[in-house]
This record gives structure tokens, sequence and C-alpha cells, in this order.
């Protein structure tokens, strides 16, 4: 047996039928519907919020109302809790007394379909609900289910609106920083300009008093040396004046000798008393200001290779023949250089720029630098051998003294402690030696020509 369902009315009708039966105060000027969140503004006039919301956008200040056109702040709202109620329960009110034909019926039991199943999402009557298809669902009413769906979409609006404001302001943070981003940038390139030739100005006056300094102190030091060789000339002159009136004495008679000895005794082990010292120089260290940070541009980490052994390294030995016997070239070489241990990185270097450091701490015996690769294969590296760039540390006599070779040459400088640091400019032949902790210069090497690997070295010698 066929059934003939007559036709559903549409949403649209059905919001239009639904406007016909309100009364006015219940219903947005706006999109002439039921209030849905409404608010009232400073003249009195209430509208949906999210139709203010929208009509307002783009509006030109100052905001109007729709329905007088008195001005009114924007989103000066006030909530209507009420309104929203009465609107809420003449709606209802309303659809009651709506003809059958524009209502949710049951054309099987010809019953109102008030009954929401959240199972299959279906609109029931009440003998439906309890079908056999139903009797085991849930089943809510459909003003208490629309209801909640309707808060969940109120809060959804609020927070889709609040967030397009946001997104809204900081487009217009983006505009502002687009219009103004490039002469920020023209500005920025201009006193960054303007802070190079402050620093060149700087570091050149900087430049200038620590060689005026350099020069005067050279002078000084100079200076001394000068008296100093002279009080030693007039020693020497006096030595020799009371060694031969030592050797006239001698020759004297025995009486003679026995009165005037005591008098040539005193006076000559009073001049020995007196005898002048060499000067020992040291120029001041001075700090170059930005140069540890210019380095550390260039900062590697230098690891040793335990497979290159090399023990025997006569450098040691052929500096302390240099300064205690300068005329004894020829003496053999002590076997004391078993307790210096060379040695050689794992790098090699044929281009670029590094910088590294090495912990010298208190030790008065060192040898750190670069050296050929070849150097790895032999055991006679000498002061003056090619392919050696070397900074060397010596305790002579229990004096530190500087060196660096090849070929040798003393520095008058105070020994640094704790880090020095190495710089390799491989294409500009350079080879720098730097005081970590005074940021000063120790020495470098100018001007070199590399054609060949170069390897880090290092050596220490006892304590």
């Amino acid at each position: 047996m066929s059934h003939h369902y007559p036709s559903l009315p549409t949403l649209r009708n059905m919001d239009s039928t639904f406007v016909r039966y309100a009364p006015s105060l219940l219903i947005c000027s706006i999109c002439k519907d039921y209030f849905t969140d409404p608010v009232t503004i400073n003249c009195g006039h209430s509208f949906c919020t999210p139709c203010l919301c929208l009509l307002w956008e783009d509006a030109q200040h100052p905001t109007r109302c729709p329905v007088c056109r008195a001005v009114s702040p924007r989103m000066d709202f006030k909530s209507i809790i009420s309104a929203e109620g009465q609107a809420r329960a003449k709606k209802e009110s309303v659809a009651k007394k709506l003809p059958r034909s524009a209502r949710q019926v049951c054309w099987i039991h010809q019953a109102l379909k008030n009954i929401f199943c959240p199972t299959d999402k279906s609109l029931l009557c009440l003998q439906c609900s309890h079908s056999p298809g139903h009797t085991t669902h849930i089943h809510c009413p459909v003003s208490q289910v629309a209801e909640h769906c309707r808060e969940k979409l109120l809060m959804q609006m609020k927070s889709i609106w609040k967030n397009r404001q946001r997104n809204q302001r900081n487009i217009n943070k983006e505009y502002n920083l687009l219009r103004v981003w490039q002469g920020f940038v023209n500005l920025r390139m201009v006193m960054i300009k303007a802070e190079y030739p402050k620093v060149y100005q700087y570091l050149h006056k900087e430049k200038q008093k620590h060689l005026e300094s350099l020069a005067i102190e050279g002078k000084i030091i100079f200076h001394r040396l000068r008296r100093n060789v002279a009080r030693m000339l007039q020693m020497g002159k006096l030595l020799k004046r009371i060694y031969e009136e030592l050797k006239e004495m001698c020759l004297k008679a025995d009486v003679h000798l026995l009165q005037d000895l005591g008098d040539i005794m005193k006076r000559s082990q009073l001049v020995q008393a007196h005898l002048p010292q060499p000067v020992d120089p040291q120029l001041s260290e001075w700090t170059i200001t930005g140069m540890s940070e210019r380095l550390n541009n260039f900062r590697v980490y230098i690891t040793f290779d335990d497979k290159i052994r090399n023990y025997r390294v006569p450098l040691f030995e052929d500096l302390r023949r240099l300064q205690c016997c300068p005329d004894h070239q020829d003496l053999p070489h002590s076997p004391a250089s078993s307790q210096y241990k060379p040695s050689w990185a794992a790098q090699t270097f044929t281009c670029g720029k590094y910088y590294w450091e090495v912990d010298v701490g208190n030790s008065q015996n060192w040898i750190i630098g670069l050296c050929r690769e070849s150097w790895t294969k032999r055991h006679d590296m000498l002061l003056n051998s090619e392919g050696i760039f070397l900074l060397l540390c010596v305790n002579v006599d229990d004096h530190c003294r500087l060196f660096s070779a090849s070929p040798p040459l003393r520095h008058y400088i105070p020994r640094p402690q704790g880090l020095v640091g190495v710089f390799l400019d491989y294409e500009f032949g350079i080879v720098s030696f730097v005081n970590v902790a005074k940021s000063s210069l120790i020495c470098n090497f100018l001007s070199c020509s590399f054609s060949f690997p170069l390897r880090p070295f290092i050596c220490y010698g006892p304590k």
C-alpha cells in the first residue's frame, strides 16, 4: 500500500513564515529575522551582533545606527539576554501556530517530530522514537539539541570574529611596516656606513699611539743600552788597570808586597762587586682592539696524529748553543733532546685562512707553529732550516726568551702564559702568533711564499 506525502516547505520558506507571525520588537532590522545574539547600541536600537559586525566592518568613521543614523561608538554593545530568550520563546510559540503543512510532521503517525536521534541524526515523533529501530538510542528534544547547537555556533562565530579582527590588525601592522621598511633599511645603511670611519679613525689613532709609544720606549731602552755599554767600557779599562797593578804587585819584593797587598785587594774586590750587568730589554705589550674577534672568524680545532712519531728535534739545543756559546758552534748536541716530545697535527693546510689556540700554560720550554709537511719524516730540524714557521720559548740561565724561526730572531717582549693563538693566511703568505690573554701581537712572518702543505707543530719541553 502506497502513501502520498505532501511536499515539505523549505527552510527559507519556513523562516519567512516565522517572520510574518513574529512581533517587530524581536526582529533585526538588518537581516529581517529573529535576533541572533542580540545587542543594543547607544541610541537604543537592537540588532544581531553578527549583522552589526558585518555592517560596520567597512563603514567609514564615525559608525552610525542603521535605523536612525545616530553616531554610535564602534563595538560598544550591550548584550540583551532577555531579548534573546524572548525571541527564542516567541519563535517556538509561532512555530506551534503555523499550519501543519509548514511544520515537521510525521506522515505515518500524523504527529509533530519534536524528538531528535543523535545516532542517525533524524527527527522523530514520540511513537517513532519507541519503534524497534530506535528503542536502544538516546533521544533528546529537538529544541534542546537545537539550542545547544546554536550556542556552539555562536561561540564559534565569536571566536572566528575575534580572530578575524586580530588578523585585520596584523594586516594593518604589516601594511604600515611595508610602507616604512625600505626607508628604515636605507637609514640603517647610512648609520652603519657612518660608524666604520669612526672605527677606522679610532684604530688609526690607536695605531699612531702604539707606534709613538713603541718609538719612545725603544729610544729609552736604546739609551739605556748605550749608557750600559759606556759603563762596561769604563769598567773594562778599570779592570785592565787593576789587572796590571796586580801583575806589578806580584813582581814586588816580599816586604813591599806584604805592605801594599791589602789596599789593592780591597779595590779589586770592590770593582768586581759592581760589575755592570747586561740589559735584558723588554718592550711593553699592547692590546690591539678587535684582533681576537677578527681572528676567531677563522677558528679551527686542531687534533693530533699519534701515528706520526718524530722524537728527535734538536731546536732547543740549537737555541742554547746560539745563546751560550756563540763562538763555539761545533759543540756536540746534548742527548737531552729525548725530553722534548713533538706532536704533529692531523690536519694539513694548502689554502685559506685558519686560526687555532695552543695552551702553553706556565711552561718555559715550548715550540709552536707550522712546518712543511716533509719535516714529519726528518730528524734534523734546526733554526735555519727552510719551511719552518715557529715561535720558540727557551729557558737559558733562568731567563725565558722568545725566538722565531726561520731565520732565528730574538723577540724582546714578555713571555706569554696560557693560550697562544696561531693564524695562517696561506694565499697572502702570513703566519702570526698572538698572546690571547692580552689580545696582543707576539710576532708574525710576512710576505712568505707557500707552495707546499703546512702542518701545525707543537713541542713541549721540561718545565
